[in-house]
């Protein structure tokens, strides 16, 4: 029977309230970009509102991507004149694709075209279900299990270097993965690596920081 460990459940809760940002500037104007759903796209630019130009979000799909209701400002310095930095907030909210196009303009200018444009194609993908835990042995020796939950499947990176992927297999207690030679087991915390019936690495999991 697949058995998931409890501790990559633990992973996974403890960075589940972390939302990852991509923060791109004004030199990245047409990149394409991929994100996965809950991650945050902020675009900063240079502006000057004194001159009466402000940039705006002219084209976006929000089906994909949620934008701030507002772009947040924030002055270069207190001099009368001086510009500032505008930043556009852009949270992926669902799997699929969105252009993204910001213009530099006066609003009541009709007809005239902006003065800079930024563009950016984003590809929203799912996210990966993955959480990875380092192991540490009584003579120090560190072994890194990532457990990836859509593919039943976990990558160990052993003292040695050596990595290896390996199925999840049936397991009467803790979460075993193994193929017709070796075997990853993790139980309560402890984590033991078989090469045939020798164990090769035996160890606790350390604190996730």
């Amino acid at each position: 029977m697949r058995r998931i460990p409890v501790l990559v459940f633990l992973l996974l809760a403890l960075t589940a309230g972390n939302v990852a940002a991509l923060d791109l500037t004004g030199q990245e104007s047409g990149r394409s970009v991929d994100v996965p759903v809950g991650e945050v796209v902020a675009i900063t630019l240079a502006g000057n509102p004194t001159t009466g130009y402000a940039w705006e979000l002219a084209d976006v799909d929000r089906a994909v991507l949620a934008p701030d209701p507002e772009p947040a400002y924030v002055a270069d310095s207190q001099l009368s004149g001086a510009g500032g930095k505008y930043t556009f907030r852009l949270s992926a909210r669902a799997v699929g694709s969105s252009a993204v196009t910001l213009v530099y303009r006066r609003p009541w200018e009709e007809g005239v075209p902006p003065l800079q444009r930024f563009e950016l194609q984003v590809t929203v993908v799912p996210k990966a279900r993955t959480a990875t835990a380092v192991f540490r042995s009584a003579d120090g020796k560190t072994l890194a299990a990532t457990f990836d939950l859509e593919q039943d499947q976990v990558t160990v990176t052993l003292p040695d270097g050596r990595v290896v992927t390996l199925p999840s297999a049936p397991s009467a207690s803790g979460a075993r993965y193994g193929n017709d030679d070796e075997i990853f087991w993790e139980h309560q915390g402890t984590a033991r690596f078989f090469t045939g019936d020798t164990v090769i690495f035996e160890g606790m999991v350390e604190p996730a920081e």
